[in-house]
């Protein structure tokens, strides 16, 4: 591997993880706002905007996988903080297929 592949996959995987932290922001303050709201608004905001949230939120995950295989294909070793977002997006998989 050369190293403008490693930096590539590298910058893949960082971009992948930051999307994944802002999604997961989102989702926090999403459930912040809505302990004020009434069950009707609640309902309201999970059927439209919220769902949209979750969708995000499950496509970074993914995508958080899929850059980490790459990254693990090519050799390279994640630091123990981006292996902390890594198994945090493995986990939101699986407990979405469950």
């Amino acid at each position: 591997m050369t190293i403008p592949e490693g930096q590539e996959v590298g910058g893949r995987l960082q971009r992948a993880l930051e999307a994944f932290q802002k999604a997961q922001g989102l989702l926090l303050t999403a459930h912040r706002r809505l302990k004020e709201l009434s069950a009707t608004e609640v309902e309201r905001f999970w059927t439209a905007q919220g769902s949209r949230i979750e969708k995000q939120l499950h496509a970074t995950a993914a995508e958080v996988v899929a850059a980490f295989r790459a990254f693990s294909a090519a050799g390279l070793v994640a630091s123990a903080n981006d292996r902390h977002l890594i198994n945090e997006a493995q986990r939101h998989l699986a407990d979405g297929d469950r």
